[in-house]
């Protein structure tokens, strides 16, 4: 077999080293054999995937995962870039928040979410790219966006006070769960400045965060190992 396509493992997913010099008609044919050859090794697992070797648009993206649908019974939830920081966010959502939820309830949409466009599902919604401002993500169930939330996101709206939205990068310019509405602490400097000593002192400052409802308000929280125990101190620690 040709070693167009290599298939590694890695603590969260599968790594596929790609030849640069192959042609992508190449890369594909390659890769359906490996994964026809690896897929009772590989099982059924859900993971995400990174890209080595080369540089894909997101059109190759969606054939490499469409040929390991077909020949598989792997679940790819994500692909990264293989950036430590990306990973870090990866896997705290997939242990904390994506595990959580069943495919069959959610629904996956991958790209940039551009201003103007409006997604709208009755299931919770997963958001692989970013939600530019101008943009709006409307959810019966949770919202999960596996980049930067800068537009506006409503979730919850089958009066689901359980729901909640969760972002790699938490900047709305609306938010709301139900009827509450997410409403931005408005500090003092030595409030700000007191935040910025915690968020620090937590090492926090670039984390995930999560908005949910708390006695009857919407409030933010940095994603941590325990995200669903509540810690008052963490609320409201958003940029």
């Amino acid at each position: 077999m040709d070693n167009n396509v290599i298939i590694k493992g890695y603590k969260d997913g599968i790594s596929l080293v790609l030849s640069p010099d192959a042609s992508f008609v190449e890369i594909l044919e390659s890769l359906e054999k490996r994964i026809k050859s690896s897929a009772k090794f590989l099982g059924s697992a859900r993971m995400s995937m990174k890209f080595e070797g080369r540089e894909l648009d997101t059109d190759e993206q969606k054939e490499i995962l469409r040929v390991i649908s077909e020949n598989s019974d792997l679940e790819i939830i994500c692909v990264i870039d293989g950036n430590e920081t990306n990973e870090t966010i990866l896997r705290q959502t997939m242990d904390q928040v994506i595990g959580s939820l069943s495919t069959k309830t959610a629904q996956f949409y991958q790209g940039i979410v551009r201003s103007g466009r409006r997604l709208e599902t009755e299931n919770s919604i997963i958001i692989l790219g970013n939600v530019e401002t101008g943009a709006e993500i409307v959810s019966g169930g949770n919202i999960i966006v596996i980049g930067a939330l800068l537009g506006t996101a409503i979730a919850g709206t089958n009066s689901n006070r359980e729901a909640f939205v969760y972002a790699a990068q938490m900047k709305p310019e609306k938010l709301m769960i139900g009827h509450y509405e997410y409403h931005a602490p408005v500090l003092t400097e030595k409030e700000k400045k007191k935040e910025a000593k915690l968020l620090k002192k937590s090492q926090l400052e670039f984390c995930s965060k999560i908005a949910e409802i708390v006695d009857e308000d919407v409030k933010i929280r940095p994603v941590v190992e325990d995200t669903f125990a509540a810690d008052e101190e963490l609320y409201e620690l958003i940029d």
